[in-house]
């Protein structure tokens, strides 16, 4: 090694030992700007996490053989309409498993005092036997209490929705249509976003909201191997009519807009969050410098040169990295798993806030970025602080 070379790293090692050690001295220097990358992190982790919880409930929730019809120029299954004869029609598709024809009313509750809406749909008794293709499996379980019963006011709901609100436990009853309902069983779809709406009687909901005899959409389970094979099926009969998608796309483009939302939130909050985080470090590394020029120039004359620069370049760092860690480590162990719910979507949707590895990684790479753009305009008051010294 270069001994010039090796002497400079050796005068950036006592910088940045005393740097450090000055800095631990004054608290409220140090804890304003360990603070502020902890902020940091915790903001951009916690954002790109909650829309990671979202993609991945969705995408999770995906079955194998599971396919959904709707008319082709719908936005929604809210808007659909699949005639008795089009439904017919479906259930006569080769490799067809099963069928459910469902109806689906929006109704708005307040379960916590404030009011939001829910989907409640109907079904008939083929949603109970619509089964996973991989392994066999029922794709709606009832977990508690009972099935309920054709042509009563009677309910079940969802899991997510069930563990996210005491007034939705089985036994609760809930006003809908100017009647009270009650919740006689729980299910789960295992994870998918039905696991937070309500289940009732098919053709007792239509009765009750005076609709007609049509459907909003047809679920099908199915032993072809992809939706191309279905649509390829319904050519010259229903194509012009209907569509069909399979379970990940169809769940996923149900949330794809919120999905969207949540992710240019959260670059702008970041963005923001980042500049506030910079203006801040950069006034306190200044006001920092000020009350340390005649430390500065005592190490000027010792001859350690322009190496001060890289030492508080190498400080800001240095507690950019450290900040950003602990607030990573923090969202982790605060925000891991905790449900969340869409409030404002089409309808309520609950879901698990999900904190990986790599989010961390990347808020603690943005923290340690920003330290550096900080540190960058920094520079200038060390350079002025030491000026004909």
């Amino acid at each position: 090694m270069n001994p010039r070379s090796s002497s400079k790293i050796h005068q950036l090692g006592i910088l940045l030992g005393i740097g450090l050690r000055n800095l631990w001295r004054r608290p409220l220097y140090f804890t304003a700007i360990l603070s502020s990358f902890i902020f940091l992190a915790v903001i951009v982790t916690s954002l790109f996490s909650l829309r990671a919880g979202l993609i991945g409930a969705l995408e999770s929730s995906a079955e194998p053989g599971l396919y959904f019809a709707q008319s082709k120029d719908s936005s929604s299954e809210l808007t659909s309409t699949i005639t008795r004869t089009q439904a017919a029609q479906l259930s006569r598709l080769p490799g067809l498993v099963a069928a459910s024809p469902e109806w689906v009313v929006l109704v708005r509750l307040r379960p916590d005092n404030v009011e939001k809406e829910y989907l409640v749909r109907g079904v008939t008794p083929a949603a109970f036997t619509l089964m996973n293709a991989n392994n066999g499996q029922p794709l709606v379980t009832l977990t508690r209490g009972r099935a309920f019963q054709p042509g009563q006011n009677e309910l079940v709901v969802g899991a997510s929705l069930a563990r996210h609100y005491p007034a939705f436990h089985v036994g609760e009853t809930i006003r809908l249509h100017d009647r009270d309902w009650k919740i006689v069983g729980e299910f789960t779809t295992g994870g998918s976003p039905r696991q937070s709406e309500f289940m009732a009687d098919l053709e007792h909901i239509r009765t009750s909201w005076g609709a007609g005899l049509d459907y909003n959409l047809v679920a099908l389970t199915s032993n072809v191997t992809s939706v191309e094979q279905l649509q390829q099926a319904i050519q010259g009969t229903l194509n012009d009519r209907v569509a069909i998608s399979d379970s990940r796309t169809y769940y996923a483009g149900s949330s794809e807009g919120l999905g969207q939302v949540l992710l240019w939130f959260g670059l702008l909050f970041s963005l923001l969050a980042g500049v506030s985080v910079t203006a801040g470090i950069i006034a306190l590394c200044e006001s920092l410098i000020a009350n340390q020029q005649d430390q500065l120039a005592i190490t000027l004359l010792l001859g350690f040169g322009r190496v001060i620069d890289v030492s508080y370049l190498c400080q800001t760092l240095l507690l950019g990295l450290a900040g950003s860690s602990i607030g990573a480590l923090l969202s982790m162990l605060l925000f891991n798993g905790i449900t969340f719910t869409t409030f404002g979507h089409a309808h309520e949707l609950v879901f698990p806030m999900m904190v990986s590895g790599k989010m961390q990684m990347i808020s603690i790479a943005y923290g340690v970025f920003i330290s550096f753009i900080a540190s960058l305009f920094v520079l200038p008051a060390i350079r002025a602080a030491t000026k004909g010294k």
